[in-house]
Formats: C-alpha cells, sequence, structure tokens
C-alpha cells in the first residue's frame, strides 16, 4: 500500500514541511514510499511505519524532525534513502492504516 494512499493528508503536510525546511530532496521518496509494515505502542501514543524491504544500514540512521509541524519524524539510512517515520500522537493514523 502506498503511503500517499492510506494517509494524504500527513503527507502533504510533510512535502511542505520538507520544503520550508530545505530537505525537497525527500519529497519524490515520502510521494513514493510503500507501507511494508506498522507498530504502535499505547503508552507513548507512538506509531512507527516501516517503508523498506531493502535492508537498512542502521550504522548510520540519520532522523529529520518535522515534529513542530506535523508530529513525525523522518529516518534515512546511510544511503540518504526513506526507511521509517516515527509519528507521535500515533492513534490519529492507525485507525486509518
Amino acid at each position: 500500500m502506498k503511503l500517499a494512499e492510506a494517509l494524504p493528508e500527513l503527507v502533504s503536510d510533510m512535502e511542505n514541511a520538507l520544503l520550508q525546511l530545505g530537505r525537497g530532496d525527500l519529497l519524490s521518496q515520502v510521494k513514493a514510499a510503500s507501507l511494508e509494515r506498522w507498530t504502535y505502542d499505547d503508552f507513548s501514543d507512538t506509531a512507527y511505519l516501516y517503508l523498506s524491504t531493502e535492508p537498512i544500514e542502521r550504522v548510520k540512521l540519520e532522523i529529520f524532525s518535522l515534529y513542530d509541524e506535523c508530529g513525525v519524524n523522518l529516518e534515512t539510512d546511510g544511503r540518504g534513502r526513506l526507511c521509517g517515520l516515527e509519528i507521535l500522537d500515533g492513534k490519529r493514523v492507525t485507525s486509518r492504516l
């Protein structure tokens, strides 16, 4: 399932925030991202969306915080590939997944 199909409002919010932060290079990855699976932590009300089944270089993960803009942290691997999203206030999206 495409992330943009499942959560179009969130993708739109992330696109706007990435442009404002000068990270337009991640826009095409966000638009094309496929949702592989997701987890939810009820205690912290945080959802994590896994966007890739390819091996991820965990040693060099980079996190881009879009917390103020849309309550999301984006993770990229050592090659700059988008691999996951941490969504704070996660209950707002899990009902749509």
